[in-house]
C-alpha cells in the first residue's frame, strides 16, 4: 500500500516563496548594482581620459604651469571652459612627485605656487603616476555640499618623454544621469528575465526595496539640511549653536581660550542690486571659502541666515585670532569673477574672547555688542568686545530708536538762526536748523542724531521734510527775508532733489528767490558730475545756492567757479581765530570775502559771537553777519517779536542787545 505522499505546510511554502523571492530580489538587485558599476567605471575611464587629452592639447606651457603654478589670463580663461564641459564640474592638476598645482574651482586659494600647497600630496594621483594608469574611484555625493549625487574621480597620467609621466590629471565627473541611464537599462534587463517570478512573489518585495531606499536618501537629506546651510555648506544655526554650546563645556575641563566670531558683509544689498542675486550667492559662497579654509580641526564656522556668519576658535590666544580676522578681511575683499564680472566687498567682525564662567547667551550676545561697535565705527573692521560696548550699544539704539521714531512721527522740530545785513543790522534771513527733542524737555546735539540718521539711511526723508516744513514757515513772513536750508548729499543721490524743492515752493507758495540751499564740499566731492547738473535746475529754479563751511575743504576755489555759487559762508573757526591771532586771521578773512566778491558772491560770516569780530568783518566788507552775538537757533513762534523788534530799530547801534534781548 503506497504511503501518502507529505505535503509542505502552506506556512513553510510561504517561508520558502518569501525567502525564494529575497534571493531572486538580491540577485537582481546587486546584480544590477554591480554591472551599472562597472559600467560607469569603464564610461568615466573614457571620458576622462578624453577630456583628458583635450585640455592638454587646448592648454599651451603645460610643463610651466605644472613647474610654477601659475596661470596666466588665457591660461585661466581655458581652465573656466574645460571645467564645464561634458560631465566635468572640477579638476585637479598634480606635478611628477604628486603634488597639487592647481584646482579649477578655488583659483584664489591654489594655483599661485605657494608653500602650502607644496605639501599638498595626493596618494592616489601618485599611484597613477608610478604606474601610468588611469585610475578611478566612485564617490556618494549625497550631503556633501557642491557635490552631485554620484561622481567619479579619475586620476589620468599625463605622459611625458620617454613614456615616463610628467604629472597627473584628477577629474571629476558628474555620472548621476550616467549611472541612471545604465541602471535603468540593465534593470530592464534583468527584470524582463525574470518577470514571471516578479509578478509572483518579487513585486511586493521590490516595492518595499524601492521604499527602503527612498526613504534612506530623504533622511540623509534631512539630516543635511537640519545642520548645514545648503548654499555654502556651512553649519546652519543650530547646528553651530550647539557645536559652540559644548565646546564651552568643554573649555571649564581643558581651560583653553574659545573665541566667538561674528562677521556681516558691509553693503550687501549694494551687490545684490548691482550684480543680481546669483552673483551674491557666489560672493557669498567666496566668503564661506575665505573663513573656513584656515580653522583647526576643533575649530567651526556657521551661517546664520542672509550674509552673517559666526565662527568658533579654540585655544588661539589674542595675537593669533586678530591675525585670523586680518587673514580673512584680505582674502575676502580679493574680488571675485561671476558671469564674467568682477565683485568685490568687505565685512565687518566682532570678537568676544569667551571669559571663564560666560554663558552661550553670554558669549553670542558680546560677539553681536563687539560687530555692531565695528559697524558703528565706519564698517570693513574688527573690535574686540569691551564691557564699555555695551552701554554705548544700548545708547546708540536708543538713539537710533528716537530717530526713527521721529522720522515717522515728524516729530522733529526746525529752529531758525537769524541772518544779519552787515550794513544795515537789519535782518535778511534765518537758517533752518534741525533739532530732536530726547523727551525730558532737552534737545540732543544736531552732531549726534544727524551721523546716526545718515548712517541708517533716514537723512534724505529727514531732509525732505526739513525742507517741506521750512518753506511753509517761511511763507509767512515778510518778503523780503529768506530761508535756507542745508541739502545733505544723500538728497543729491536719488535724483529727485529737483522736483521735491520745486514742490515745495509750489506747496507752500514761498518764492524761489526767498529760499537758499546750502551744500558743503563733500557734496560735490562724492559726484560732482550728478551733483552739478541738479546744482544748474536749482538755480534754473531761481533759487539761491550757497557753499557751507568754505575753506575747510581740499578744492573749493574749483568748485566756485566751477558750479556759479551765489552765496559763500566762512567757516565759523577762521572768525573764532580772530580772539588768538587776529593779524592771520585778517589776512584769511580778507583774501576769502574779495575772492567771493570778485565772483559776484554774497558773502555770510558764520560763528559771530563778538563784538570785535563783528567790527572786523564789518571793516573788511562781509555781507551777511551770523552768530550768537545776534540771535541763538529759536523755534518758528518765536520768531514774529524778533522780526518786529529788529524792523522797527531806528539805527544799528541798539541791535546787538535788542536782538539778544528777543533770543
Amino acid at each position: 500500500m503506497d504511503k501518502p505522499r507529505q505535503v509542505l505546510p502552506v506556512r513553510a511554502l510561504g517561508v520558502i516563496a518569501i525567502l525564494g523571492m529575497v534571493l531572486l530580489g538580491s540577485s537582481i538587485y546587486f546584480g544590477v548594482n554591480y554591472a551599472v558599476e562597472r559600467a560607469v567605471v569603464a564610461d568615466a575611464q573614457a571620458k576622462a581620459q578624453q577630456w583628458s587629452d583635450y585640455f592638454l592639447k587646448a592648454m599651451y606651457n603645460v610643463d610651466d604651469l605644472i613647474a610654477t603654478g601659475r596661470l596666466d589670463p588665457e591660461q585661466a580663461r581655458i581652465v573656466q571652459t574645460a571645467e564645464k564641459l561634458g560631465d566635468v564640474f572640477r579638476f585637479k592638476l598634480y606635478d611628477a612627485t604628486a603634488r597639487t598645482v592647481l584646482v579649477s574651482d578655488d583659483l584664489t586659494m591654489r594655483g599661485q605656487g605657494t608653500e602650502e600647497e607644496a605639501v599638498d600630496f595626493n596618494a592616489e594621483a601618485a599611484e597613477a603616476i608610478e604606474q601610468g594608469v588611469s585610475a578611478i574611484e566612485i564617490q556618494d555625493g549625497t550631503g556633501k555640499a557642491n557635490r552631485p549625487p554620484l561622481y567619479v574621480e579619475a586620476y589620468v597620467p599625463i605622459p611625458g618623454l620617454g613614456g615616463l609621466p610628467r604629472g597627473a590629471l584628477e577629474v571629476y565627473l558628474d555620472q548621476t544621469g550616467t549611472a541612471a541611464l545604465f541602471r535603468n537599462t540593465f534593470a530592464a534587463l534583468a527584470v524582463g528575465l525574470a518577470i514571471v517570478a516578479a509578478l509572483a512573489f518579487g513585486l511586493p518585495t521590490l516595492a518595499f526595496l524601492l521604499r527602503s531606499r527612498q526613504a534612506s536618501e530623504a533622511r540623509k537629506r534631512a539630516e543635511f539640511l537640519a545642520q548645514y546651510d545648503t548654499m555654502t555648506g556651512l553649519l546652519n544655526r543650530a547646528a553651530f549653536t550647539a557645536k559652540l554650546e559644548s565646546a564651552l563645556r568643554q573649555a571649564k575641563a581643558d581651560r583653553q581660550q574659545r573665541t566667538v566670531i561674528f562677521l556681516d558683509v558691509d553693503d550687501f544689498k549694494a551687490i545684490n542690486d548691482a550684480h543680481g542675486h546669483a552673483a551674491g550667492d557666489a560672493f557669498l559662497k567666496h566668503v564661506a571659502r575665505a573663513i573656513e579654509g584656515p580653522l583647526g580641526r576643533n575649530e567651526a564656522c556657521g551661517r546664520p541666515g542672509g550674509d552673517e556668519f559666526i565662527v568658533l576658535l579654540c585655544g588661539r590666544p589674542q595675537a593669533e585670532v586678530v591675525g585670523y580676522i586680518e587673514a580673512i578681511m584680505s582674502a575676502i575683499r580679493e574680488p571675485i569673477s561671476a558671469d564674467g564680472r568682477a565683485i568685490a566687498g568687505r565685512v565687518s567682525a566682532g570678537v568676544y574672547m569667551v571669559e571663564r564662567g560666560a554663558s552661550l547667551e553670554d558669549a553670542m550676545h558680546r560677539a553681536d555688542v563687539a560687530l555692531y561697535q565695528a559697524k558703528t565705527d565706519g564698517r570693513n573692521a574688527h573690535r574686540l568686545f569691551t564691557p564699555e560696548m555695551e552701554e554705548a550699544m544700548t545708547t546708540r539704539r536708543a538713539l537710533e530708536a528716537q530717530v526713527r521714531a521721529a522720522t515717522e512721527t515728524k516729530s522733529f522740530e526746525i529752529y531758525f538762526q537769524p541772518l544779519l545785513d552787515a550794513r544795515t543790522r537789519r535782518c535778511a534771513g534765518f537758517e533752518a536748523l534741525l533739532r530732536l527733542p530726547d523727551g525730558s524737555g532737552g534737545m540732543i546735539a544736531p552732531s549726534v542724531f544727524i551721523p546716526i540718521a545718515e548712517q541708517m539711511g533716514l537723512i534724505a526723508e529727514i531732509g525732505a521734510w526739513v525742507l517741506e516744513e521750512a518753506t511753509r514757515i517761511a511763507a509767512s513772513w515778510p518778503p523780503e527775508l529768506f530761508v535756507a536750508v542745508n541739502l545733505s548729499v544723500k538728497q543729491f543721490a536719488g535724483g529727485k532733489l529737483v522736483d521735491q524743492v520745486n514742490g515745495a515752493l509750489q506747496a507752500s507758495g514761498l518764492k524761489p528767490s526767498q529760499l537758499e540751499l546750502e551744500i558743503t564740499e563733500s557734496v560735490l566731492i562724492e559726484n560732482s558730475e550728478g551733483v552739478g547738473a541738479q546744482l544748474r535746475s536749482l538755480k534754473g529754479l531761481g533759487v539761491s545756492i550757497a557753499m557751507d563751511d568754505f575753506g575747510t575743504g581740499y578744492s573749493s576755489l574749483g568748485y566756485l567757479w566751477q558750479f556759479g555759487f551765489d552765496k559763500l559762508k566762512i567757516d565759523r573757526s577762521f572768525v573764532t581765530a580772530l580772539e588768538s591771532n587776529d593779524l592771520k586771521a585778517r589776512e584769511i578773512l580778507d583774501t576769502i570775502i574779495v575772492l567771493g566778491h570778485k565772483l559776484d558772491m554774497t558773502v555770510t560770516a558764520e560763528g559771530i559771537e563778538t563784538d570785535h569780530q563783528a567790527s572786523v568783518l564789518s571793516s573788511l566788507s562781509a555781507d551777511h553777519f551770523q552768530g550768537y552775538l545776534y540771535g541763538k537757533p529759536a523755534p518758528a513762534s518765536e520768531l514774529a517779536a524778533f522780526i518786529l523788534k529788529n524792523q522797527q530799530l531806528p539805527d544799528s547801534n541798539t541791535l546787538s542787545e535788542a536782538t539778544r534781548a528777543s533770543a
